[in-house]
């Protein structure tokens, strides 16, 4: 075996081999101790059940941690065993974060096209090992999307999630900043053991991401310090070891993001979510008022009204301007004020037989809910990096 006393790497001092060891029989001890002698555990109290998962996880990272110090192949493919078993065992426990396989689609999601490209490229990367090997690439996928709010971002997380069949993990920051001492590193700690407990892979969906990731300053409180040194340490080279894992981080505010994460093997990937294009606000507004009757306008007359171009005089004439955009947040909206005028209507003549939307409700509709997207802060986006 290698490693006695304590080695540095990357500024932080691991543990010996022997010191792991002791903490990997200390926590399989006290998951007998937890267990009590029983074989059934649905007799087990739920606070005992979720002790059991904690500290599952817990020795099953150690013995991940193992597997990857030891030179001895014996040794190797004993920890290897042990975190694989380990892992199943935690994951029988049942969850203390919710995660599903979303139903959202790439189809669901218009534009993007440079991403889901990227994504597909990592898909078949995952699924042909052999290939990364021989390009000496490692897998692991970190990107963080960045743009206005109701651009898209979380849908298409989800829809990452469901084209690799893998469960999503959406953490906020509710989810990491703790009370009291301590509390906040172990909830990190406890989301990559979650992450951990599945051997296929997962999506891990960081949203409002920069409240966790802000940039590190002279007056930066020292539990947030903590947990950027424990989140920096967790995050490095995610998923390299050829699991599927891809890590997305969501922010409206890229620019107060710490620079440390954002290099190489963490969030390589900077995507700028844009407003939608003519074509993805066509297929938003087709999608939205798909068996919905239209009376003196059409899905064209409505996406021209949100064009968000409005007109200044010059010396050569009336020319036409760009000063605002709609999200697809904003054009949802805007179609479901336009139902509800509708619904306004039905209740104020007593009848329950659905009435087609008009140019007047969709005209109310624009003037109700103004264009979310000011061409300044488009700038400020197109300007980070």
């Amino acid at each position: 075996m290698a490693g006695i006393g304590k080695v540095k790497k990357d500024d932080k001092q691991e543990d010996s081999i022997e010191s792991l060891q002791a903490e990997f029989n200390a926590s399989t001890d006290k998951i007998r101790e937890l267990n009590g002698g029983a074989k059934d555990k649905n007799k087990l109290s739920e606070d005992t059940k979720k002790k059991l998962r904690t500290e599952y996880l817990r020795a099953a990272q150690i013995a991940r941690t193992l597997s990857q110090r030891c030179t001895n192949d014996d040794e190797v493919e004993k920890y290897t065993n042990y975190y694989k078993r380990l892992t199943e065992r935690a994951a029988s426990y049942g969850s203390v974060m919710q995660s599903r396989v979303p139903t959202t689609t790439f189809d669901d999601v218009k534009g993007l096209d440079n991403v889901k490209k990227l994504v597909k490229s990592f898909m078949f990367m995952a699924q042909n090992p052999e290939i990364l090997k021989h390009y000496k690439l490692e897998g692991g996928l970190g990107m963080l999307m960045y743009g206005a709010p109701g651009t898209g971002k979380t849908m298409f997380a989800e829809a990452i999630a469901n084209a690799m069949n893998l469960p999503l993990f959406i953490v906020t920051p509710a989810d990491i900043f703790k009370s009291y001492v301590g509390e906040s590193e172990q909830a990190v700690r406890q989301i990559f053991q979650e992450l951990d407990a599945c051997p296929d892979g997962a999506i891990l969906f960081v949203d409002e991401c920069e409240s966790i990731f802000s940039r590190r300053t002279q007056d930066t409180k020292d539990y947030k310090a903590a947990v950027t040194t424990e989140l920096l340490q967790r995050i490095n080279g995610f998923g390299v070891d050829g699991s599927k894992r891809i890590m997305i981080g969501a922010t409206n505010r890229p620019d107060v993001i710490d620079p440390a994460y954002l290099r190489y093997k963490r969030f390589s990937h900077l995507i700028h979510v844009t407003p939608p294009d003519d074509e993805a606000k066509r297929a938003i507004i087709e999608g939205k008022l798909s068996g919905i009757e239209l009376d003196g306008v059409t899905t064209e007359d409505v996406l021209e009204m949100s064009k968000g171009v409005s007109y200044k005089k010059t010396e050569i004439g009336m020319v036409a301007t760009q000063t605002a955009y709609y999200s697809a947040a904003d054009l949802c909206g805007i179609i479901e004020e336009a139902c509800r005028m509708a619904l306004e209507k039905l209740q104020a003549s007593g009848s329950t037989t659905p009435i087609p939307l008009t140019r007047d409700m969709f005209e109310s509709a624009f003037k109700k809910i103004p264009p979310s997207i000011s061409q300044e802060l488009l700038d400020e986006y197109n300007n980070f990096r």
